[in-house]
């Protein structure tokens, strides 16, 4: 039967939305794998959340076809069942999906921060939120028993010892909070660490944006008990479709915004340094004599935490003195990235840096 009532709008969004975090999360991927870093845990929770919501977005269109939002008495009794079928089933995929979504951007922190207790908090999170994400989706199916009974009103022999209305309402409340708590407490646990300032302000605003999702949540939140209304269930449950969806999004957006930030520059031009740094990084790989500053390794880790690098040759000084790097007399082509590095490893650009060397050792003739 044709789309009617709630569902053209309700697929409309979701399809932009789902487009939209694939977007962020390609451009995510690119960056982490070709620009900086590495692919990481959080990357890759991020792709099955992705998968997971375009699945649910699928799923939609298909129990759109049958009469999904429009009313009860709009559609025959079959197109009825299969509609309330296979919405059961994306909300079961959806389900796993925002808890994963809230996963990913603790993991992301794992990354960076290097506290203790810190960890420990997010752990919480992540196991908690994982468990009422789990909890739900099971629900969806192990409400009512046979299972059938939950689409098929034919069946009156049933029993229904799940409400899924409170556990919707348990794990939504959740995951609210969890938006809100990540939105927060970045600024306290990354405003004193040891990074570039740039790079801070980047994630705790970036996160920040997560407070939307949270208002997502808590809009869908207060209206849950429309799972209840059995009588108009496939109208009615339109609004709660959306704004999962779009609290899911808004997280992939604000996880993926810190991450793609040199991605952004290099689209833009970026800075003559922002080309510097990339290059010498690779540059300084395997080599000596090379002093990188601003960088901050983990060895025993799979994936390093790396944030903007200055990266200078190492002077050979007999005592204590000044040394100014960096000059180059002469024509300098600001758009050329051949004036940066020559075959001497030096700095060829006007930019000039200072360092104060206490003591030293005897250069070799």
């Amino acid at each position: 039967m044709p789309l009617g009532g709630k569902g053209p709008l309700t697929i409309a969004i979701l399809m932009v939305e789902v487009v939209l975090a694939g977007t962020f999360i390609a451009m995510r991927l690119y960056t982490r794998k070709f620009l900086k870093g590495g692919v990481g845990a959080d990357d890759y929770l991020l792709m099955i959340t992705w998968f997971l919501q375009l699945l649910f977005t699928i799923l939609m269109i298909v129990s759109s076809v049958y009469g999904f939002g429009q009313h009860n008495t709009d559609i025959t009794a079959e197109d009825l069942r299969k509609a309330m079928e296979v919405e059961l089933i994306g909300q079961f995929f959806i389900s796993i999906a925002m808890g994963l979504s809230k996963v990913a951007v603790a993991a992301f922190l794992m990354r960076i921060i290097v506290a203790r207790w810190h960890k420990i908090v997010l752990w919480f999170w992540i196991v908690t939120m994982m468990a009422w994400s789990l909890l739900l989706a099971i629900s969806c199916f192990a409400q009512c028993a046979p299972v059938e009974a939950i689409w098929d009103a034919r069946i009156t022999n049933k029993t229904c010892p799940i409400n899924l209305t409170n556990m919707a309402f348990i794990m939504c409340s959740w995951s609210a909070a969890m938006d809100f708590f990540l939105a927060a407490f970045p600024w306290v646990v990354l405003w004193k660490l040891n990074m570039p300032k740039k790079e801070k302000i980047t994630i705790c605003v970036s996160l920040s944006l997560g407070v939307v999702a949270g208002i997502c949540g808590v809009v869908r939140t207060s209206g849950l008990k429309v799972l209840s209304e059995a009588a108009d269930y496939l109208y009615a449950t339109a609004d709660s479709i959306i704004w999962t969806n779009s609290e899911m999004t808004i997280t992939i957006m604000c996880a993926s915004i810190p991450v793609i930030r040199p991605l952004w520059t290099k689209i833009l031009g970026g800075s003559i340094t922002d080309r510097y740094y990339k290059q010498s990084d690779k540059q300084s790989e395997g080599s000596s004599g090379i002093i990188t500053i601003g960088r901050w390794r983990r060895k025993e880790r799979k994936a390093d935490t790396e944030f903007d690098l200055d990266t200078i040759p190492r002077p050979d000084v007999t005592s204590t003195k000044t040394t100014t790097i960096g000059t180059f007399e002469g024509s300098f082509d600001a758009d050329s990235e051949h004036d940066i590095l020559r075959d001497s490893q030096v700095i060829q650009q006007r930019r000039e840096f200072t360092i104060d060397y206490q003591g030293g050792r005897e250069s070799e003739p």
